[in-house]
């Protein structure tokens, strides 16, 4: 075999493995690109909900004094149902500038309505993880948030056991939530 015969197979066989290599995943391949998915938003699920139950009360959004984003986020959420949303199990876009926000993306806020008062991140992690186990979702998906709250609405009446705060009347939250998704669109009217 003369040299470029050689050459000419060897780019051929090059060219192969390449091309085979690139259609073969990894699952690191797999988490690279979930971690590379376009999403408009990442919020923790039991934030939406929150969006949605006072949405459905008739709240008004203004700048809270802590700083964080809700009056940005809300609005913004409840305007368009077709946002991907990255479903997260940490702070998320509505944490920002929030005073209680370490560097490290930790709350070291408190529940100081209750005695002992835990922190807001432990509980808020096992709120969202409680979510994510009802909805059979798993942390760090992105879907719309039209695709989460039909999924939401397919646990109500029942998840605002989950989701009702401390020394919140679960009724109400349970109101609000079904209020919430009829305005929305999500559920028929009752």
């Amino acid at each position: 075999m003369n040299r470029r015969d050689f050459l000419i197979g060897l780019s051929g066989l090059t060219f192969c493995n390449v091309f085979a290599c690139s259609l073969r995943k990894s699952p690191d391949d797999t988490k690279q690109q979930q971690e590379m998915e376009h999403y408009d938003m990442q919020l923790r699920p039991h934030h939406i909900l929150d969006i949605i139950s006072d949405h459905g009360k008739g709240t008004e959004y203004q700048a809270h004094p802590y700083g964080h984003s809700l009056h940005i986020v809300g609005p913004k959420l409840l305007s368009d149902l077709d946002l991907k949303i990255k479903l997260v199990l940490a702070a998320d876009d509505i944490c920002k500038g929030c005073e209680h926000l370490l560097p490290d993306g930790q709350c070291k806020d408190v529940l100081a309505q209750l005695t002992p008062s835990p922190s807001k991140q432990a509980y808020n992690d096992v709120l969202d993880s409680r979510l994510f186990d009802d909805l059979s979702i798993e942390p760090n998906s992105v879907i719309t948030t039209r695709k989460y709250l039909e999924a939401v609405n397919e646990k109500v009446p029942g998840i605002e056991q989950i989701c009702t705060h401390p020394k919140e009347n679960q009724e109400e939250r349970l109101n609000g939530l079904i209020d919430g998704l009829i305005k929305l669109g999500v559920r028929d009217q009752i």
